[in-house]
């Protein structure tokens, strides 16, 4: 059955600074002690990976490849195994997940999305306000 209307309450939003569309790729600030990137690359089979780097060093990486997914698909799929890991993490520096794909960031991002994955990232980042998203 597909969810329909708000996935939480609707006085239940992310902060603003939690999201952004901006293209950062040429201005990746020092004060993330640890970003996160995702990518997805579709030549013959879609495949999506994060790495991470804390304080500038490659720290982890996750892999995957996927069956009968379109890109867009794996661009959600990847930010939600980003969300995950980071929400594991002791730490309590802000991070920094930064995507290349606009339209996972709004979906992911949209607290009507119909979608359970989405909903997923939704909820964590929620519950995760040191967590940042570009």
């Amino acid at each position: 059955m597909k969810a329909t209307g708000w996935s939480i309450h609707p006085s239940e939003h992310l902060k603003p600074n939690q999201i952004s569309l901006e293209d950062e790729e040429t201005k990746i600030a020092r004060k993330y002690i640890i970003n996160i990137f995702t990518d997805v690359k579709s030549e013959h089979e879609v495949g999506a990976a994060f790495c991470v780097f804390t304080n500038d060093i490659w720290t982890y990486q996750w892999s995957y490849k996927l069956i009968d997914n379109t890109v867009i698909q794996a661009e959600i799929i990847v930010l939600h195994e980003a969300v995950i890991y980071a929400s594991h993490l002791s730490n309590h520096n802000a991070f920094k997940i930064r995507v290349d794909n606009k339209a996972s960031i709004m979906a992911s991002s949209n607290p009507k999305s119909t979608k359970q994955i989405e909903r997923l990232i939704f909820k964590i980042l929620l519950t995760n306000p040191r967590m940042k998203v570009s």
